[in-house]
């Protein structure tokens, strides 16, 4: 009978969360989080309707045109991260630092106001901008009465009839017969740790309402997405410029995955102790946009801006294995390791459109807001064969995702060679009511200071960007438990620019 509920509790796993990771990394790969020079984070990003700086090009390639002398900038940066975790009642913090290269740019400007036209320049740009840091550390820990273990054996079980470990998927359940840590008997398989989660009530086996086990998650990210631009952009007559940008994107993304049981005080397993079981994926590709944009400025102080960026399309190469390890009383540690797997596959972004209004105040200061519209549900993955995995994981981006609207603001007040900045940004959910983060929101405040002189400029920017979002440790039936991530993302950054 035992055997019978496993087989029945597999299939009814809560479809919000039994999708496959290439939907989660889907969205990873697609949502942009603008970084670049000190003065354009220290304005929150919002550069639509004025221009005149590289990472601007990112947002609307027309602000290229605003240019009126050729420049030089680049930007190194930290970053610092911090994650608080709430998992059944017990809380941890985690934090960590990375050093990031946030820009380097190079404008060229060629002078037309002798020219028998009405435009007054022309320009090239070329360099680029990072535009997402997947750096992060999630660490979430408690004592759980349900265990992974469950579905290591419902898996097992289902996947055939009378057992035999040929069957089993080599990169999950194998790996657990390989390293003893699941055996077989009387034509199922069984696990200590499983063999405790359940009990024999009248006959029939129930889950033992007194199991409990330790569980703590690992969860470590490295990586980025950098954009390389090369840039056109014009001035007809000051009152428009216009601008187009070719983006080649540039994406590394590594991914360490540890979930690791140990038995209670309160309840040892017999012969086992516990078990870890590791995942790690790598994923690099190169990808393709293009971005036109114009503003136009019908009086001398306002600016009206609006620019499209076409999807990008990755081209994406993925590595990956997985490891188990077997903790027991009396024998010695047993562990397995997987092939390296590799996959490749394509992934389009969606559209975006952006529109955004601007305020010159003379030579006092700039104020700018920008609303940036993306459907990620509009997202789309494909492979080789067209793959049943992809079909489902597209149909799986319809259902989960949708429209987003985005609002970036920010003001820069001069005073002789100082300037200061503050801006923020605020991003609606791109999840619908079918998952858990259906709430989930982006907010980033951010501030700056710069010096500038005739033919140099020292900026430096400070933004913090919050985020909280709830993550399972593992998909198993309707009595999964959830751990609250309250995320911290803080970016400094300092820009040195010339002239000339």
């Amino acid at each position: 009978m035992k055997k019978i509920l496993l087989i029945l509790l597999i299939t009814l796993i809560n479809f919000s969360f039994s999708y496959s990771q290439y939907v989660d990394n889907a969205f990873r790969f697609s949502n942009n989080d603008y970084s670049g020079t000190a003065r354009f984070v220290g304005m929150g990003g919002a550069f639509g309707a004025l221009g005149g700086d590289f990472s601007a090009i990112a947002i609307n390639p027309a602000g290229l045109g605003v240019y009126r002398s050729s420049e030089f900038s680049f930007s190194p940066g930290m970053g610092y991260n911090s994650n608080s975790s709430t998992y059944i009642n017990n809380k941890i913090d985690e934090s960590s630092y990375n050093m990031n290269f946030n820009n380097l740019g190079f404008v060229a400007s060629y002078d037309l106001e002798n020219t028998d036209t009405r435009w007054v320049n022309f320009n090239f740009g070329v360099g680029f901008n990072r535009i997402n840091d997947f750096n992060d550390n999630v660490h979430f820990s408690g004592v759980n009465n349900s265990t992974l273990m469950e579905a290591f054996i419902a898996n097992a079980n289902y996947a055939t009839t009378p057992s035999d470990a040929d069957y089993l998927d080599g990169m999950y359940e194998y790996l657990l017969w390989d390293a003893y840590i699941i055996d077989s008997t009387s034509g199922y398989f069984y696990n200590e740790i499983d063999d405790e989660a359940y009990i024999l009530v009248d006959s029939e086996w129930e889950h033992n309402p007194d199991f409990e086990i330790n569980q703590r998650k690992i969860i470590e990210r490295e990586g980025s997405i950098s954009e390389f631009n090369f840039s056109f952009g014009g001035n007809y007559a000051h009152i428009l410029y216009i601008g187009a940008s070719i983006g080649v994107t540039r994406l590394r993304y590594d991914e360490y995955y540890s979930h690791y049981e140990y038995e209670t005080i309160n309840m040892p397993i017999n012969y086992m102790y516990g078990f870890d079981f590791r995942e790690h994926s790598k994923t690099e590709g190169t990808g393709y946009t293009l971005k036109l944009g114009a503003i136009f400025k019908p009086i001398d102080f306002f600016r009206i801006g609006a620019s499209v960026h076409l999807p990008t399309f990755y081209n994406l190469d993925q590595e990956f294995y997985n490891e188990v390890f077997g903790y027991f009383d009396l024998d010695p540690q047993t562990d397995a390791k997987s092939p390296v797997q590799t996959y490749n596959y394509n992934l389009s972004t969606p559209l975006r459109a952006v529109g955004s209004i601007g305020l010159q105040i003379g030579k006092i200061g700039l104020i700018d807001i920008d609303y940036e519209y993306a459907d990620y549900s509009k997202m789309s993955m494909d492979d080789e064969y067209n793959s049943e995995g992809v079909i489902e994981d597209n149909l799986n981006i319809q259902t989960i995702y949708q429209e987003t609207h985005n609002l970036r603001a920010g003001a820069e007040f001069r005073t002789g060679p100082l300037y200061i900045r503050a801006g923020g940004r605020y991003s609606t959910s791109p999840y619908t009511n079918e998952y858990i983060n259906e709430d989930y929101q982006q907010i980033t405040l951010s501030g700056g200071l710069g010096y500038r002189e005739k033919n140099f400029f020292i900026d430096f920017a400070f933004s913090q960007k919050r985020s909280d979002y709830y993550i399972s440790a593992y998909d198993w039936d309707s009595n999964y438990e959830l751990a609250k991530i309250e995320n911290i993302r803080n970016n400094f950054i300092l820009t040195f620019g010339f002239k000339f």
